[in-house]
Protein backbone atom coordinates (compact mmCIF):
# COMPACT_ATOMS: atom_id res chain seq x y z
CA UNK A 1 0.00 0.00 0.00
CA UNK A 2 1.03 3.02 -0.56
CA UNK A 3 0.66 6.67 1.41
CA UNK A 4 0.99 10.69 0.54
CA UNK A 5 1.97 11.67 4.29
CA UNK A 6 1.47 15.58 4.24
CA UNK A 7 2.70 17.61 7.05
CA UNK A 8 2.93 21.27 8.88
CA UNK A 9 6.07 21.57 10.63
CA UNK A 10 4.73 25.32 12.23
CA UNK A 11 1.75 23.65 13.58
CA UNK A 12 0.83 23.86 17.15
CA UNK A 13 3.90 23.84 19.53
CA UNK A 14 6.23 23.92 16.04
CA UNK A 15 7.28 20.30 16.52
CA UNK A 16 6.48 18.56 13.35
CA UNK A 17 9.93 18.53 11.81
CA UNK A 18 11.50 16.82 15.08
CA UNK A 19 8.07 14.34 15.06
CA UNK A 20 8.31 13.25 11.03
CA UNK A 21 11.27 10.87 11.29
CA UNK A 22 8.94 8.50 14.48
CA UNK A 23 5.87 9.06 11.89
CA UNK A 24 8.26 7.87 8.72
CA UNK A 25 9.62 4.46 11.20
CA UNK A 26 6.00 4.02 12.65
CA UNK A 27 4.49 4.26 9.06
CA UNK A 28 6.63 1.73 7.23
CA UNK A 29 5.10 -1.43 9.72
CA UNK A 30 2.07 -0.61 7.52
CA UNK A 31 2.81 0.75 4.17
CA UNK A 32 5.02 -0.21 1.35
CA UNK A 33 5.75 3.31 -0.25
CA UNK A 34 5.51 6.35 1.99
CA UNK A 35 5.65 9.82 0.36
CA UNK A 36 6.90 12.44 2.84
CA UNK A 37 5.88 16.63 1.57
CA UNK A 38 5.99 19.09 4.28
CA UNK A 39 3.82 22.43 3.26
CA UNK A 40 5.31 25.63 3.16
CA UNK A 41 2.61 27.89 2.63
CA UNK A 42 -0.91 28.18 2.20
CA UNK A 43 -2.65 25.90 -0.24
CA UNK A 44 0.30 22.94 -0.38
CA UNK A 45 -1.90 20.02 1.82
CA UNK A 46 -4.27 20.92 -1.38
CA UNK A 47 -1.75 20.95 -4.11
CA UNK A 48 -0.13 17.85 -2.80
CA UNK A 49 -3.14 15.86 -3.17
CA UNK A 50 -3.90 16.85 -6.29
CA UNK A 51 -0.22 16.23 -7.27
CA UNK A 52 -0.05 12.38 -5.81
CA UNK A 53 -3.75 10.95 -6.60
CA UNK A 54 -3.00 7.34 -7.10
CA UNK A 55 -1.94 6.27 -3.16
CA UNK A 56 -4.25 4.25 -0.62
CA UNK A 57 -4.46 6.31 2.06
CA UNK A 58 -3.44 10.23 2.72
CA UNK A 59 -2.14 11.43 6.12
CA UNK A 60 -1.66 14.61 7.49
CA UNK A 61 0.04 15.80 10.49
CA UNK A 62 -1.07 19.48 11.70
CA UNK A 63 -4.09 21.52 13.13
CA UNK A 64 -7.74 21.96 11.64
CA UNK A 65 -6.88 24.21 8.94
CA UNK A 66 -4.38 21.37 7.35
CA UNK A 67 -6.42 18.86 7.74
CA UNK A 68 -9.47 20.77 5.66
CA UNK A 69 -6.63 21.48 2.96
CA UNK A 70 -6.26 17.88 2.59
CA UNK A 71 -9.77 17.41 2.92
CA UNK A 72 -10.24 19.71 0.41
CA UNK A 73 -8.02 18.90 -2.56
CA UNK A 74 -9.54 14.91 -2.17
CA UNK A 75 -12.65 16.47 -2.73
CA UNK A 76 -11.67 18.49 -5.94
CA UNK A 77 -10.38 14.78 -7.14
CA UNK A 78 -13.02 12.94 -5.54
CA UNK A 79 -10.32 10.75 -4.00
CA UNK A 80 -11.30 7.56 -2.48
CA UNK A 81 -8.24 7.06 -0.35
CA UNK A 82 -8.50 6.46 3.22
CA UNK A 83 -7.58 9.59 5.50
CA UNK A 84 -5.01 9.02 8.09
CA UNK A 85 -5.44 12.32 10.98
CA UNK A 86 -2.54 12.71 13.72
CA UNK A 87 -3.14 15.86 15.59
CA UNK A 88 -0.46 18.61 15.48
CA UNK A 89 -2.53 21.72 15.71
CA UNK A 90 -3.54 24.30 18.64
CA UNK A 91 -7.27 23.29 18.33
CA UNK A 92 -7.55 19.70 16.41
CA UNK A 93 -11.09 19.74 16.91
CA UNK A 94 -11.97 16.95 14.20
CA UNK A 95 -8.95 14.35 15.74
CA UNK A 96 -11.00 15.04 19.07
CA UNK A 97 -14.19 13.85 17.77
CA UNK A 98 -12.56 11.06 16.20
CA UNK A 99 -10.77 10.33 19.78
CA UNK A 100 -7.61 10.20 18.61
CA UNK A 101 -5.55 11.49 21.89
CA UNK A 102 -4.05 14.85 21.85
CA UNK A 103 -0.96 13.46 23.11
CA UNK A 104 1.24 13.26 19.51
CA UNK A 105 3.01 10.18 19.96
CA UNK A 106 0.20 8.08 21.46
CA UNK A 107 -2.02 8.83 18.73
CA UNK A 108 0.91 7.85 16.38
CA UNK A 109 0.84 4.65 18.36
CA UNK A 110 -2.64 4.11 18.50
CA UNK A 111 -3.26 2.91 14.85
CA UNK A 112 -3.68 -0.59 13.42
CA UNK A 113 -4.78 0.84 10.15
CA UNK A 114 -7.98 -2.38 10.60
CA UNK A 115 -10.61 0.12 11.97
CA UNK A 116 -12.45 2.99 9.45
CA UNK A 117 -15.88 5.46 9.65
CA UNK A 118 -16.94 7.14 7.07
CA UNK A 119 -18.22 10.26 8.33
CA UNK A 120 -19.49 13.78 6.54
CA UNK A 121 -18.42 16.68 5.43
CA UNK A 122 -19.56 20.35 4.30
CA UNK A 123 -19.05 22.69 1.84
CA UNK A 124 -19.43 26.24 1.60
CA UNK A 125 -19.37 27.54 -1.70
CA UNK A 126 -16.08 26.28 -3.10
CA UNK A 127 -14.43 25.78 0.48
CA UNK A 128 -14.71 22.05 2.76
CA UNK A 129 -15.40 21.81 6.30
CA UNK A 130 -15.46 19.20 8.60
CA UNK A 131 -16.67 20.31 11.69
CA UNK A 132 -18.81 24.12 11.54
CA UNK A 133 -19.32 27.14 9.16
CA UNK A 134 -20.18 30.36 10.85
CA UNK A 135 -20.82 33.91 11.39
CA UNK A 136 -19.88 36.25 13.87
CA UNK A 137 -17.57 37.68 16.70
CA UNK A 138 -16.15 34.85 18.56
CA UNK A 139 -15.65 32.62 15.03
CA UNK A 140 -14.09 36.18 13.75
CA UNK A 141 -12.06 36.54 16.48
CA UNK A 142 -10.74 32.49 16.23
CA UNK A 143 -9.39 33.33 12.41
CA UNK A 144 -7.77 36.91 14.13
CA UNK A 145 -5.61 35.14 16.41
CA UNK A 146 -1.72 34.77 14.77
CA UNK A 147 0.72 31.92 14.66
CA UNK A 148 2.40 33.30 17.32
CA UNK A 149 -0.40 34.16 19.38
CA UNK A 150 -1.09 30.47 18.98
CA UNK A 151 2.35 29.17 19.86
CA UNK A 152 2.46 31.24 22.88
CA UNK A 153 -0.78 30.70 25.21
CA UNK A 154 -1.97 27.59 23.22
CA UNK A 155 -5.80 27.42 23.36
CA UNK A 156 -6.38 30.18 25.58
CA UNK A 157 -5.02 32.89 22.67
CA UNK A 158 -8.82 32.00 21.11
CA UNK A 159 -10.39 32.53 24.59
CA UNK A 160 -8.44 35.56 24.54
CA UNK A 161 -9.04 37.03 21.63
CA UNK A 162 -12.89 36.65 21.66
CA UNK A 163 -13.70 38.50 24.33
CA UNK A 164 -11.59 41.11 22.94
CA UNK A 165 -13.90 40.61 20.13
CA UNK A 166 -17.59 40.63 21.61
CA UNK A 167 -16.87 43.96 23.02
CA UNK A 168 -16.89 45.33 19.84
CA UNK A 169 -19.34 43.45 17.68
CA UNK A 170 -21.80 44.27 15.21
CA UNK A 171 -25.21 42.65 14.86
CA UNK A 172 -25.93 41.40 11.07
CA UNK A 173 -28.89 41.51 9.22
CA UNK A 174 -29.27 37.65 7.32
CA UNK A 175 -31.28 35.53 5.56
CA UNK A 176 -31.55 32.28 5.15
CA UNK A 177 -32.87 29.73 3.04
CA UNK A 178 -33.52 25.94 3.71
CA UNK A 179 -35.53 23.03 3.41
CA UNK A 180 -35.48 22.85 6.98
CA UNK A 181 -36.46 26.52 7.78
CA UNK A 182 -36.12 29.89 6.51
CA UNK A 183 -35.21 32.66 8.62
CA UNK A 184 -35.00 37.25 7.51
CA UNK A 185 -33.63 39.21 10.45
CA UNK A 186 -31.08 39.77 13.52
CA UNK A 187 -28.36 37.88 13.55
CA UNK A 188 -25.61 38.04 16.35
CA UNK A 189 -24.18 34.66 15.96
CA UNK A 190 -24.63 32.15 13.08
CA UNK A 191 -23.41 28.47 13.06
CA UNK A 192 -24.03 25.36 10.92
CA UNK A 193 -22.58 22.30 12.77
CA UNK A 194 -21.56 18.98 11.59
CA UNK A 195 -21.20 17.53 15.19
CA UNK A 196 -23.53 18.08 17.78
CA UNK A 197 -20.60 19.10 19.93
CA UNK A 198 -17.22 21.19 19.60
CA UNK A 199 -14.28 20.61 21.36
CA UNK A 200 -16.21 21.09 25.15
CA UNK A 201 -19.32 22.90 23.65
CA UNK A 202 -22.16 20.68 23.02
CA UNK A 203 -25.69 22.21 21.58
CA UNK A 204 -28.04 19.24 20.95
CA UNK A 205 -28.38 16.16 22.66
CA UNK A 206 -30.59 15.03 19.11
CA UNK A 207 -27.94 15.36 16.04
CA UNK A 208 -24.84 13.42 17.42
CA UNK A 209 -23.69 10.98 14.15
CA UNK A 210 -21.52 12.27 11.84
CA UNK A 211 -22.56 9.93 8.91
CA UNK A 212 -26.38 10.60 8.18
CA UNK A 213 -25.91 13.56 5.99
CA UNK A 214 -27.54 16.25 8.64
CA UNK A 215 -26.05 19.37 10.04
CA UNK A 216 -27.47 21.70 12.53
CA UNK A 217 -27.89 25.58 11.57
CA UNK A 218 -28.46 27.68 14.93
CA UNK A 219 -28.91 31.64 14.68
CA UNK A 220 -29.08 33.39 17.97
CA UNK A 221 -31.21 36.70 17.59
CA UNK A 222 -30.58 38.90 20.55
CA UNK A 223 -26.56 40.40 20.97
CA UNK A 224 -27.03 41.03 24.58
CA UNK A 225 -24.41 39.49 27.15
CA UNK A 226 -27.37 37.59 28.83
CA UNK A 227 -28.15 36.11 26.04
CA UNK A 228 -25.09 34.99 24.98
CA UNK A 229 -24.27 34.01 28.25
CA UNK A 230 -27.46 32.21 28.18
CA UNK A 231 -26.21 30.07 25.13
CA UNK A 232 -23.47 29.74 26.71
CA UNK A 233 -24.65 28.03 29.93
CA UNK A 234 -27.54 25.73 27.56
CA UNK A 235 -24.52 24.75 25.50
CA UNK A 236 -23.34 22.85 28.53
CA UNK A 237 -26.25 21.04 29.31
CA UNK A 238 -26.66 20.30 25.12
CA UNK A 239 -29.73 22.09 24.52
CA UNK A 240 -28.94 25.32 22.81
CA UNK A 241 -31.43 25.04 20.51
CA UNK A 242 -34.34 25.55 23.41
CA UNK A 243 -32.95 29.02 24.20
CA UNK A 244 -35.70 31.69 23.46
CA UNK A 245 -33.69 33.54 20.94
CA UNK A 246 -32.00 30.86 19.07
CA UNK A 247 -33.77 29.54 16.02
CA UNK A 248 -32.65 25.74 15.14
CA UNK A 249 -32.84 24.11 11.73
CA UNK A 250 -31.79 20.74 10.36
CA UNK A 251 -29.93 21.00 7.40
CA UNK A 252 -28.86 19.13 3.91
CA UNK A 253 -28.52 22.42 1.70
CA UNK A 254 -28.67 26.16 3.23
CA UNK A 255 -28.73 29.24 1.15
CA UNK A 256 -27.06 32.38 3.12
CA UNK A 257 -26.75 35.98 2.27
CA UNK A 258 -26.31 39.12 3.43
CA UNK A 259 -29.44 42.19 3.25
CA UNK A 260 -27.24 44.82 4.40
CA UNK A 261 -24.46 46.27 2.24
CA UNK A 262 -21.79 45.39 3.90
CA UNK A 263 -19.25 42.19 3.20
CA UNK A 264 -20.29 39.63 5.75
CA UNK A 265 -17.53 37.07 6.00
CA UNK A 266 -17.67 33.09 7.23
CA UNK A 267 -15.93 31.50 9.25
CA UNK A 268 -14.91 27.96 8.23
CA UNK A 269 -13.36 25.61 11.10
CA UNK A 270 -11.64 28.66 12.45
CA UNK A 271 -10.18 29.70 8.97
CA UNK A 272 -11.71 32.73 7.27
CA UNK A 273 -13.92 31.12 4.47
CA UNK A 274 -15.68 32.83 1.69
CA UNK A 275 -18.15 36.06 1.71
CA UNK A 276 -21.98 36.44 1.49
CA UNK A 277 -23.60 35.01 -0.11
CA UNK A 278 -23.07 31.63 0.36
CA UNK A 279 -24.37 27.93 -0.37
CA UNK A 280 -23.94 25.43 2.12
CA UNK A 281 -24.01 21.41 1.00
CA UNK A 282 -23.76 18.39 3.49
CA UNK A 283 -21.48 15.47 1.78
CA UNK A 284 -22.70 12.16 3.69
CA UNK A 285 -20.03 10.39 4.18
CA UNK A 286 -17.83 12.04 2.28
CA UNK A 287 -14.73 10.46 3.92
CA UNK A 288 -13.59 7.47 5.21
CA UNK A 289 -11.35 8.32 8.56
CA UNK A 290 -8.85 6.20 10.35
CA UNK A 291 -9.80 5.66 13.46
CA UNK A 292 -7.61 4.28 16.62
CA UNK A 293 -8.00 0.49 17.25
CA UNK A 294 -9.24 1.02 20.54
CA UNK A 295 -12.26 3.30 19.58
CA UNK A 296 -15.70 1.77 18.98
CA UNK A 297 -16.71 1.95 15.71
CA UNK A 298 -20.96 2.38 15.88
Amino acid sequence: MKILFIYNPSSGDESGKEFIGKINEELKKYFDEIILKETKKAGDGTNFVEEFKNVDTIGVYGGDGTVNEVLMGMNKISSRAKLLILPGGTGNLLARKLEIPEDKEKALLSFDFKKTKKIDLGKANDKIFSLFASIGAVPEAIHEVSSEEKSKFGGFAYIKKSIEKLTSSEEYNLEVKSKGGNYSGPVDHLIVALSNKIGKLEFTNKNKKRDNGNADLFILTSDSIKDRLEVLKDSIAGEVEEGDNVVHYTIREAKISSLGTEEVIMDIDGDRGPSLPVDIKILKEAVEVYIPREVKND
